[in-house]
């Protein structure tokens, strides 16, 4: 909750060109030295929050965090760790995200990265994000 005012607050404070918004990957991107040397310079914001499930960005896109802010692009990487639902739900839940982004950002352009493989060799979840990408397309 603590990181989630911290988006508010920065919202209300800032007014970035480019966000982020996702899980565990881009969450943690965001604490690098590559973040600081060639993100921050574009006026980015990173709104996203580790270990979190579609659901709790839906939430926090609908309690505020992108009421105040107007970018030019926003950049979204969720859904790896909703690993219990089945690849059809989570594909729908990215897509309701991007649906309510567009909504409250309709002059934004959304770019929406694919899942990423989890672990070092190939696993079900690999084929689970795959099959996601693939419903993305």
């Amino acid at each position: 909750m603590s990181q989630h005012e911290q988006h508010l607050l920065l919202a209300k404070e800032s007014e970035p060109d480019v966000i982020f918004i996702g899980d565990t990957v881009l969450n943690y991107l965001g604490q690098t030295q590559t973040w600081r040397e060639l993100f921050e310079p574009l006026h980015c914001i990173n709104f996203s929050i580790g270990f979190e499930k579609i659901q709790n960005t839906l939430w926090r896109i609908e309690d505020g965090i992108l009421d105040n802010i107007k970018p030019k692009v926003v950049v979204i990487l969720v859904g790896s760790n909703n690993v219990s639902d089945s690849p059809e739900n989570i594909a729908d839940g990215i897509i309701e995200l991007v649906r309510v982004v567009q909504s409250k950002l309709p002059s934004a352009y959304i770019v929406l990265t694919e899942l990423l493989p989890r672990g070092r060799n190939r696993n079900p979840l690999w084929e689970k994000f795959f099959a996601v990408n693939k419903l993305l397309k």
